[in-house]
């Protein structure tokens, strides 16, 4: 979307896997990779992303490969469950991250050395991460306002139908009240 609205290429994405093999999703998708991580050379950005049983997938090789991928200086971030990966390889020590709130509790007990936070979004120096669901929305909305412009932010939020666009300080659940259905007018 902020490509359009800029009438050129300013972001684009791939996928890729740790040897470029296709990947399976944790809802059964079958993705088509562009390559394996080392063909990422030219991101600007790599996201992890995470799914279901996502430590099953934390081999010493996935673990090898990312802190590979961090010696090239490139900024790394993950989605979801992702986060797991980055912190099992040591990528999130002294970073603010964020993780989905079903795995806030077992993860801030596993890594004590990253600083948890119950956000939707963190963006930290080099580091990104979403919650999951529809977080990352959020993070490439506060990106494309710093990259570009807020009123290009609001522009793709717009185009998106997305009306709410959240910041790092927003949290990642409803309130109770709205949870349970309870409201007093007063």
């Amino acid at each position: 979307m902020a490509n359009r609205l800029s009438g050129q290429q300013l972001y684009r994405w791939s996928l890729h896997s740790l040897d470029g093999q296709p990947l399976l999703s944790s809802a059964g998708l079958e993705l088509a990779l562009d390559g394996s991580l080392d063909d990422a050379s030219e991101a600007n950005i790599i996201l992890v992303c995470g799914g279901y049983s996502v430590k099953r997938y934390c081999d010493k090789a996935l673990l090898e490969g990312l802190r590979k991928v961090a010696k090239r200086k490139i900024p790394m971030g993950a989605i979801c469950t992702g986060s797991y990966a980055l912190a099992a390889a040591g990528l999130l020590d002294g970073y603010r991250c964020t993780i989905h709130w079903e795995n806030l509790d077992s993860f801030e007990e596993e890594f004590p050395e990253v600083d948890l936070q119950k956000t939707v979004f963190t963006m930290d120096g080099n580091r990104f991460t979403a919650a999951g669901g529809v977080s990352p929305i959020d993070l490439m909305l506060s990106i494309i306002s710093k990259d570009i412009s807020q009123d290009a932010a609001n522009w793709v939020a717009d185009q998106m139908i997305y009306n709410s666009a959240r910041t790092e300080k927003d949290g990642q659940r409803l309130s109770i009240p709205t949870r349970i259905g309870v409201r007093h007018p007063k």
